[in-house]
């Protein structure tokens, strides 16, 4: 039994926390662009947290479900539907065998994740279930998913002990997105090797500029457009190796952060890298929003990740001992 699409979206695919150790033959990372909002939809279905998810962007997919499941979804809010009961985000919830999920509306956000409990059957590609689509290898036939796709599951698990013939059963276990998200529009950056190069002006600009996304931004990179930045003197750069949150000064002096589908090196000069705690909040910034930047400390980062991971771990243990004595009340197994 499986997860069928029955109407596909712009752009979902597989991915789960990257593909790494291979950048040096030119193989990019991948793997969730708000990687933060997978583990988070794992969580709540008490899987590992580099289990593969669908990653949506909106238009999203209609999924049928041919076997009850266990099911969550974090991210992006595109107002989650099944059949005609509406589903919460970032909470846990059991979808009968037979029903429908489709997504209505954008409310907030850009990347949508799905989860279901023991996940889905792929075979791994270079120890990653990431879709890579440049080098059509895994995920789900290396693509994009399409129309009449049937994505596998692991496992196949009677919860009708918790459903009692309804179409959706909702967990009452609620994640706060407000513990990973930061809520302000000034993306915090630590100054990188050629901030140097820059001019006190242009440096004072770089920080000071309102920056829009633009509409050919995509899961290698958003690309900024804003009060053009020049450096103080020109100058020859290295290619270089990057990664994601990388931010590049282009030649016409506006600015792409390179994401989860990042190149591996490039040759533009670098004046700052986004911390790795702000990623999901720069990554759920959709087209034509706004926003800044801010430069912080290397501590203040670290302090930043390392509450952002504390979240994580309690979430995990909250929402295991829950789920797992509601499958024993109710033996499921």
């Amino acid at each position: 039994m499986s997860v069928v699409v029955i109407k596909q979206g712009i752009a979902d695919s597989i991915q789960d926390t990257g593909r790494y150790g291979w950048q040096y033959l030119g193989i990019n990372p991948d793997g969730a662009m708000d990687k933060t909002a997978a583990a988070v939809a794992n969580i709540l279905v008490n899987n590992a947290l580099e289990c593969p998810v669908i990653e949506m962007s909106f238009p999203a997919p209609v999924l049928l479900f041919e076997q009850q499941v266990m099911v969550a979804l974090s991210g992006a809010d595109f107002s989650a539907w099944v059949n005609d009961v509406p589903i919460p985000l970032n909470t846990p919830f059991i979808i009968q065998k037979n029903c429908v999920l489709q997504f209505k509306q954008v409310k907030s956000g850009a990347w949508c994740y799905l989860a279901i409990h023991t996940g889905f059957a792929l075979e791994s590609w270079m120890g990653s279930f990431s879709t890579n689509t440049l080098a059509g290898c895994g995920g789900y036939k290396g693509r994009y998913l399409k129309k009449h796709d049937e994505l596998l599951l692991q496992e196949s698990i009677d919860y009708s002990g918790l459903l009692e013939r309804k179409d959706v059963f909702i967990f009452h276990i609620q994640a706060d997105a407000k513990q990973w998200y930061l809520h302000t529009d000034a993306i915090p950056v630590i100054v990188s090797k050629d901030w140097k190069d820059l001019s006190t002006q242009a440096q004072q600009l770089f920080l000071n500029n309102t920056y829009t996304v633009q509409s050919n931004s995509n899961r290698m990179g958003y690309y900024l457009q804003s009060e053009p930045i020049q450096l103080h003197l020109p100058v020859t750069v290295l290619s270089t190796a990057v990664t994601n949150g990388t931010i590049q000064l282009l030649p016409n002096g506006q600015c792409i952060v390179l994401m989860a589908g990042h190149q591996t090196t490039g040759g533009y000069p670098i004046p700052a890298t986004v911390c790795s705690a702000a990623i999901p909040t720069l990554a759920q910034i959709r087209p034509h929003q706004t926003l800044r930047f801010k430069s912080v400390s290397l501590h203040e980062a670290h302090q930043l990740m390392q509450q952002q991971q504390q979240y994580l771990q309690q979430l995990q243990y909250a929402a295991a001992a829950t789920l797992n004595k509601l499958f024993t009340d109710y033996a499921i197994h």
